[in-house]
């Protein structure tokens, strides 16, 4: 079956239950539970369903649940950034991906002697506010939705830097890597990382259900994963394996693992 039939599928499911949860699907579909999470995630980028822990619903059937993760979401990333400016020391060159949760880290950053390279227009406004921090903006076509500037220009500038720290968004990760739906933006992240001593990626948890088609790069390249719930157990090895440092920003009401 292919995958848009198997998306009809799902949806006629749901048009007549409540929810659907994985194992639902792999039994009704006959697939397996990464061919369903991509269907959700596939779902979910049109704006058919809501994923929630273990499946999904409809986002007419549940639409308070939509500014319920919106909250939850935002609570977690800026839990995540606060443990990230923790990471940053005086006198340090950063390069600042454009990603909503690296934007909360330069509210947090406080007044250091730092300097911080970045494509995001968000971040350089921010970072203007303290009188310690030299920002510089990379140059390139600006992109109005995303509020950053990407393409050759950009790219190439990035040859003139070496960072102590980049700090980098994710959109996917799974045991095999780090990946993007956008091939500029991962052409882009892979040059960045080139020009860092130590790579941080900043994942909320809803990131590590994601995969997409263009490689970032591999669980190797990371030196350090800060996110706000652990990941499940199969990329939890994969971390552990690769000796990358993972920060689990846990809300404090959370019991610790």
């Amino acid at each position: 079956m292919y995958q848009e039939q198997r998306l009809t599928a799902i949806k006629t499911y749901l048009s007549s239950h409540k929810s659907i949860t994985i194992e639902e699907i792999c039994e009704k579909l006959s697939v397996s539970k990464d061919t369903a999470r991509r269907d959700l995630v596939k779902l979910e980028e049109r704006g058919d369903i809501i994923r929630i822990k273990g499946g999904a619903t409809l986002p007419s059937a549940n639409r308070h649940l939509i500014d319920y993760k919106e909250r939850i979401a935002t609570a977690g990333k800026e839990r995540i950034a606060k443990s990230a400016s923790l990471l940053i020391h005086e006198n340090h060159d950063l390069l600042m991906d454009t990603s909503s949760t690296v934007a909360l880290i330069a509210k947090c950053i406080g007044n250091k002697h730092v300097n911080v390279i970045t494509n995001s227009i968000d971040i350089v406004d921010v970072l203007g506010e303290y009188s310690n921090i030299q920002s510089f903006l990379l140059p390139g076509r600006f992109n109005s939705k995303n509020r950053n500037v990407t393409g050759p220009r950009t790219i190439k500038t990035l040859d003139d830097f070496k960072v102590d720290q980049l700090f980098l968004g994710a959109c996917g990760i799974s045991v095999e890597g780090v990946t993007s739906p956008d091939e500029n933006e991962a052409f882009l992240k892979k040059k960045m990382m080139s020009c860092a001593r130590q790579v941080i990626m900043l994942a909320d948890h809803s990131k590590f259900e994601k995969e997409f088609l263009h490689k970032v790069c591999d669980m190797t390249d990371i030196d350090v994963i800060i996110t706000d719930k652990y990941p499940d157990e199969e990329v939890k090895d994969k971390i552990t394996e690769n000796n990358i440092l993972l920060v689990v920003a846990e809300d404090e009401k959370s019991e610790g693992l």
